[in-house]
């Protein structure tokens, strides 16, 4: 069984061995000391947080920081900047769940935007390498969507790349043979219903939960191997990208740190079931930290099956409301 690719690239990026977990945890400690220190110097909202609050000497302590919430972001998104507006490269407008909640937005540099392209680069030769043709369901017209990013990155890894809508995808499936397929679980199970007479090799699916019927019905469809990946845009889109062993998703730990905390947001240790919290240890327009995710899911530290030892997320389900 192939190993995730994940290993291999924080090893050469990092030289950091993903096997020793002692390591990746001082490795990560160390981020989150770097992150809070500076945005706790250059962001409005952090100065404010942390205010009574020394850097974590651990994990343990890190677990009592403040939280911040997709209403902090919606309401005050400007006080998340660590930069200046010059410096931001792209910025998405998210809705949010309700009709009182002001959108939110999200502010890359164009430091942040290369870290999620070499995620995806990285991430997807578990997938594919090069020959392969990919199609792309995920909305790409606009630079640095994460269409626009993912096609660039399958590119450098010399893929022959076309991006459609579902209402397209048809006609490129008559004209040239598919190997891989990424979007959204809706778009790809549709696509998927009109193409069943062309072999599909794999698949990635994002942005949406990919419940195991839906697995199932496209490995029917299709004849393909179903990869499921959980990202979202706070996270810069990247997050955590199943292997062959499927058993879970393997965490981007040298970018991310994610926790999950019970109902009165105490933190649980791995293995059980809570809501997921994320820190972004590499962003540096808008960082996020213990970043309530509006999710729950279950992480394990456990050995895979592929053989790597990257913390993953076992599953995910959303939750209807955060207060």
């Amino acid at each position: 069984m192939k190993r995730t690719s994940l290993d291999q690239w924080i090893k050469s990026k990092h030289d950091l061995d993903t096997s020793d977990r002692s390591a990746v945890e001082q490795y990560q400690l160390r981020r989150i000391r770097s992150l809070c220190d500076y945005a706790h110097s250059h962001s409005k909202l952090y100065a404010r947080l942390y205010h009574n609050f020394d850097l974590p000497e651990s994990m343990e302590a890190f677990s009592h920081f403040p939280m911040t919430t997709a209403s902090d972001l919606a309401q005050r998104a400007h006080e998340f900047l660590c930069v200046s507006q010059s410096e931001i490269t792209r910025i998405v407008t998210l809705q949010t769940s309700g009709t009182t909640q002001p959108s939110k937005r999200v502010y890359f540099t164009r430091q942040d935007i290369d870290l999620t392209l070499d995620f995806f680069e990285h991430g997807m030769k578990t997938l594919c390498g090069p020959g392969d043709s990919a199609l792309i369901l995920f909305p790409a017209k606009t630079p640095d969507s994460v269409g626009a990013l993912l096609a660039i990155a399958l590119e450098k890894l010399g893929l022959t790349v076309c991006c459609a809508t579902p209402e397209y995808a048809e006609d490129i499936f008559q004209k040239q043979t598919v190997d891989i397929v990424c979007g959204p679980a809706s778009w790809i199970f549709k696509v998927a219903h009109q193409t069943t007479d062309c072999p599909v090799r794999n698949v990635l699916s994002s942005s949406e939960v990919l419940s195991e019927d839906m697995r199932a019905e496209l490995t029917r469809c299709w004849g393909a191997e179903i990869f499921d990946h959980y990202g979202m845009t706070e996270t810069g889109l990247g997050g955590a990208v199943e292997c062959g062993a499927h058993q879970g998703m393997h965490i981007r730990e040298n970018d991310l740190y994610f926790e999950t905390i019970a109902l009165d947001g105490s933190a649980l240790p791995d293995g059980e079931e809570g809501e997921l919290v994320v820190t972004t240890l590499t962003r540096t327009g808008m960082p996020f930290i213990r970043y309530r995710t509006g999710d729950r899911g279950v992480i394990t530290r456990e050995r895979c099956s592929c053989g790597s030892l990257i913390r993953r997320i076992l599953y995910v389900r959303r939750i209807e409301a955060v207060p």
